[in-house]
């Protein structure tokens, strides 16, 4: 992909610096016109198309104080519904989080759906996380990781209860938790949503590996130079969670075991197309781009399974600074660093203390929560790669929890190449080529972003 030239057209927040530190503060409107790519089959550009839109206002803004023993943490949550930039998709919004604590601890619970009725698989999980946590919290004081277990194990039976009525053969979700007990960070992640906690005192051991970087580098550094990031050696991003994807050779072997196929989608001229996807071996289906979720039966007959990655942060006196847990529409435009110095350099300039959005030409830090001027932000970062590849602005949400203020002022400087976290291995293109009956191909399969989406099939109603 060739480099984004900056527009006038497609810079629809106002850009300004300030003198004293050489941050950019942060405006953005609610509408946008983007220069989009028009290519032909075989990926040559023709022109481009221009799109003017408003943005989707968020469906959940929140801010509050959580009391937890003799300490008190600022939460705030949002959620903003992606939308297709055509006009021509009416978009369901699948994301949802939430925050809710007692006197000893607090949880994080993030969920982002995909299939026709995604919509509703969240709904239901969300419900779930706030009922057992009420009701079973205390069960597990000396067995914090065994909550989010069995937290995550009654997500996937109410899913497949009956009485709720929810096809989830070729629906389901991804899911992040963060538990807060006695000073430790309990975590477990199904899928491709993700934590952070931000801090300056990064352990010797990571609780997770940094997520795996492939072939997204190329457009994640156009967003990155596009919009100006900075980091800082004074601030560091640990992951809390692990992503879970079809390519991550573990995952793949146990797909493969299971008589599932993992392999890109392929175009009529046997160009590769988006993430690697989960198959089963003589179909078109499911076309999941996570190796776990909630839900997603058919999945679950290949080797999905929703069973969570867990893992444990001891938290470091006044050195760790927040916690960020946010679905992949952040994740995809921003690199953990990038979302760490973001929130850093502007949650204290961020208003607390609100329960909707407020109704604004333009969002800013002095009428937006931190969780929602991240959402912002993410959603600018899309514009490029709608620009590039004409696909949805995908649903974005984010909690972000405020442990301590820091004690040191950002150093900004640009910051534009990725790390090198990931060597295109010859050994998945072994895997790919082995057990392979069929190639998945474009023309088969209806849907509109197969690029992005979370899953394809052959016949798929909803994204």
């Amino acid at each position: 992909m060739g480099c984004c030239n900056i527009t006038t057209n497609s810079k629809v927040n106002l850009i300004t610096r300030d003198p004293t530190n050489g941050f950019l503060t942060r405006e953005y409107r609610r509408s946008a016109v983007l220069n989009v790519k028009q290519r032909n089959a075989k990926g040559q550009i023709l022109g481009t198309n221009t799109l003017k839109f408003n943005y989707t206002e968020p469906i959940l803004v929140s801010s509050h104080k959580l009391e937890v023993g003799l300490n008190s943490y600022w939460a705030s949550a949002c959620v903003i519904p992606g939308l297709d930039p055509h006009g021509e998709i009416n978009k369901k919004c699948q994301d949802f989080c939430l925050f809710l604590n007692d006197e000893n601890s607090f949880i994080i619970a993030l969920f982002d759906g995909h299939g026709a009725e995604g919509e509703r698989v969240v709904d239901i999980c969300s419900q779930t996380v706030e009922d057992f946590y009420e009701t079973h919290k205390n069960d597990y004081s000396k067995s914090p990781t065994q909550l989010l277990l069995e937290l995550t194990k009654q997500c996937d039976h109410e899913i497949r209860d009956p009485a709720h009525g929810v096809n989830a053969q070729n629906s389901g979700c991804t899911a992040v938790l963060v538990y807060f007990h006695n000073n430790n960070l309990y975590c477990a992640s199904v899928g491709d949503s993700r934590a952070i906690v931000g801090t300056s005192h990064p352990p010797a051991i990571l609780p997770a590996p940094p997520a795996i970087i492939g072939e997204e580098r190329k457009m994640l550094e156009e967003v990155k130079e596009r919009r100006r990031s900075f980091v800082s050696p004074l601030l560091q991003a640990v992951q809390l969670t692990r992503d879970q994807k079809p390519d991550d050779p573990e995952e793949w072997a146990r797909i493969s075991k299971c008589g599932g196929r993992v392999q890109q989608l392929v175009d009529e001229y046997g160009n590769k197309i988006g993430p690697y996807r989960i198959w089963e071996m003589n179909s078109n289906g499911p076309g999941l781009a996570m190796s776990r979720s909630i839900g997603d039966l058919r999945g679950q007959r290949v080797g999905v399974i929703s069973t969570p990655v867990c893992t444990k942060y001891e938290l470091f006196g006044e050195l760790d600074y927040f916690i960020v847990a946010a679905s992949d529409g952040i994740w995809d435009v921003l690199e953990n660093d990038d979302v760490a110095h973001f929130v850093e350099f502007y949650r204290e300039k961020c208003i607390k203390g609100v329960d909707t959005h407020t109704d604004q030409r333009v969002v800013s830090p002095e009428n937006a929560c931190i969780a929602q001027l991240l959402c912002e932000e993410a959603r600018i970062r899309w514009h490029t790669i709608v620009e590039e590849e004409d696909v949805m602005i995908d649903d974005i949400s984010c909690v972000v929890i405020e442990l301590n203020q820091s004690k040191f002022n950002l150093d900004p400087k640009e910051h534009g190449k990725i790390p090198d976290t990931f060597t295109p291995a010859k050994n998945l293109e072994n895997l790919e080529n082995s057990n392979m009956l069929k190639i998945t191909s474009i023309p088969e399969i209806e849907v509109r972003d197969p690029r992005r989406g979370s899953f394809v099939t052959e016949k798929l109603d909803d994204i």
